[in-house]
C-alpha cells in the first residue's frame, strides 16, 4: 500500500488541536488511534495516575500523546477500527 491510499485523520481533528494516541517509535506510516485513559490502580480512590492507550485495543500497551495535526503532518495513518476513526478517508 502506498502513502496515497492510507486513511487520513478526519480534518476536524487536525485543525482543532485534538490529541491522538500513537505507539512508539513514531514515524511515517505509524497508526494514530482515538485516545483513551486507563487508570493504573482503579481500586484506589486516591491514586489517580493513568496511562494513555488506543481506544480500539487498550490492553495492547501504552501510547504517546501527539496532536492530530502533527501526527497527520508526519504521515501517520488513521486507525479505521470502530472505536477509533471508522470515517477516515484515503489520502
Amino acid at each position: 500500500m502506498n502513502t496515497s491510499t492510507l486513511p487520513r485523520l478526519p480534518k476536524p481533528l487536525t485543525v482543532g488541536g485534538a490529541t491522538v494516541a500513537v505507539r512508539l517509535p513514531f514515524g511515517p506510516n505509524s497508526v494514530a488511534h482515538r485516545p483513551t485513559w486507563t487508570r493504573v490502580n482503579p481500586e484506589s480512590k486516591y491514586d489517580l495516575s493513568a496511562t494513555l492507550a488506543a481506544a480500539c485495543s487498550p490492553d495492547d500497551g501504552e501510547c504517546s500523546a501527539l496532536t492530530a495535526a502533527w501526527a497527520d503532518h508526519q504521515g501517520a495513518q488513521a486507525c479505521t477500527e470502530d472505536a477509533c476513526f471508522p470515517d477516515a478517508e484515503p489520502r
